[in-house]
C-alpha cells in the first residue's frame, strides 16, 4: 500500500494542476477496497469516502455506459462543501476529493494524463485477479 501511496502523490504533485489546492486522492477497486490514499490535512475526506459510496460509484457508472453513448469514463458530484471526481480505469477507480472552489475542468482536462498513468496498476490489478 506504500507505493500506492507513493504512486498517488506523485499523481497528485505532477499530473494534476498546483492551483487545486485541499486535495485528496483515494484509489479503490471497484468493489470499494481502498487500494491507497492520501488526505489533504485541511480536508475532512476520509470521513466522507467509505466503501459504500466507492462502490456506489462502480454501479452508476455501469449504469450511466447503457446509454448508448460509450463507456463513462468519469462522473462528477457536487455538494455544499466539497466536490467528488470518480475517474473510472478499467477495474480501479481514483476519487478526487477537493472543495468547492477548485476548477473541475482542470481536473477532467487532465484526465487522459490519470487513465495513462493509472492504466498499468490496473492492468497489474487484473492480471494478479488472474492468477488467484
Amino acid at each position: 500500500m506504500e507505493k500506492v501511496d507513493e504512486f498517488l502523490e506523485y499523481i497528485k504533485v505532477s499530473i494534476l494542476d498546483k492551483s487545486i489546492v485541499d486535495t485528496s486522492l483515494i484509489l479503490s477497486d471497484r468493489d470499494g477496497f481502498v487500494l491507497g490514499k492520501i488526505i489533504d490535512k485541511s480536508s475532512s475526506a476520509d470521513n466522507v469516502i467509505d466503501n459504500s459510496l466507492i462502490s456506489t460509484f462502480s454501479s452508476a457508472t455501469d449504469q450511466a455506459s447503457k446509454l448508448h453513448a460509450g463507456n463513462n469514463k468519469s462522473i462528477v458530484s457536487f455538494f455544499e462543501d466539497r466536490i467528488i471526481v470518480h475517474i473510472n480505469v478499467s477495474n480501479v477507480i481514483l476519487s478526487i476529493i477537493t472543495d468547492t472552489e477548485s476548477n473541475v475542468g482542470l481536473i477532467l482536462g487532465s484526465q487522459d494524463d490519470l487513465i495513462r498513468s493509472l492504466t498499468s496498476l490496473s492492468n497489474s490489478i487484473q492480471s494478479d485477479i488472474q492468477d488467484m
